[in-house]
């Protein structure tokens, strides 16, 4: 039996126990859980974590309501990124790595697991700040994300794949709340250093652009992107849709 395996795992079917200050709204299978927290948003509810009752993949929405310009509330992108990186670690054997790949993709020993991102409303209040501003993550628990005609893809896997099968939607989706508030609270005390940081530990030089030379320069204080192209040094927001386009 496996040092890790869990004996009375979580039940599915319970809702998850998260932490002070967010509250677990389930959206019924099938349901796009984007687009239900987008309606939850526009109507002021911060704090809400939409999660899919699907069981093979982890997909959870956390909506905010941004006090900060939207430059700087880009910056929860990498609080989500580092919050599910952490609660992988601290759920699964210490064999299953985690990569970041540039702008929000997960790894799992090298292998796709999934995403996240970040997404603003297009109106603002009267400081200038997002309406609202949703965290979003995609993760495969099972299975893997796609298949061919043999059945396979070297490069997609899940937690399952990689030995961290007995960890079920409901305890990773508690995790990953508690570590969100913790790294929310220390961006709201020490800024984004602290989070940089940790991200840069676990990146993955690869850029998922495709059809251009570029070099992977990372990423700067503010949390854009820094490649140089052709010589000549560009900026990418990690929430722009064109980086998105035709990637995994």
């Amino acid at each position: 039996m496996s040092l890790y395996f869990e004996p009375d795992p979580a039940d599915n079917d319970t809702p998850p126990q998260l932490p002070p200050l967010l509250t677990p709204v389930s959206v019924e299978e099938g349901m796009d859980v984007m687009a239900k927290a987008v309606v939850v948003a526009a109507k002021g509810h911060a704090g809400q974590v939409l999660y899919s009752q699907q069981t093979e993949t982890l997909e959870m929405a956390v909506t905010m309501i941004p006090e900060v310009t939207k430059t700087k509330a880009m910056q929860m992108h990498y609080v989500l990124m580092v919050a599910l990186g952490d609660a992988i670690g601290a759920l699964a054997p210490p064999e299953i790595q985690v990569q970041y790949r540039f702008p929000g993709f997960i790894l799992l020993n090298q292998g796709y697991a999934g995403f996240c991102r970040v997404e603003f409303s297009t109106s603002q209040d009267e400081n200038g700040y997002p309406s609202w501003l949703i965290g979003q993550i995609s993760l495969e628990l099972s299975g893997i994300a796609k298949e061919t005609e043999s059945g396979h893809i070297p490069d997609h896997t899940s937690l399952e794949e990689e030995g961290g099968g007995y960890i079920s939607r409901t305890r990773l989706l508690e995790a990953v709340s508690r570590h969100f508030l913790v790294w929310l609270n220390r961006w709201e005390e020490e800024g984004f250093k602290p989070i940089y940081d940790m991200w840069n530990t676990r990146l993955d030089q690869t850029m998922p652009l495709r059809d251009i030379s570029i070099e992977w320069l990372g990423i700067d204080g503010e949390g854009f992107g820094l490649i140089k192209q052709e010589g000549k040094p560009i900026s990418l927001a990690p929430n722009d849709a064109s980086l998105w386009e035709g990637s995994k």
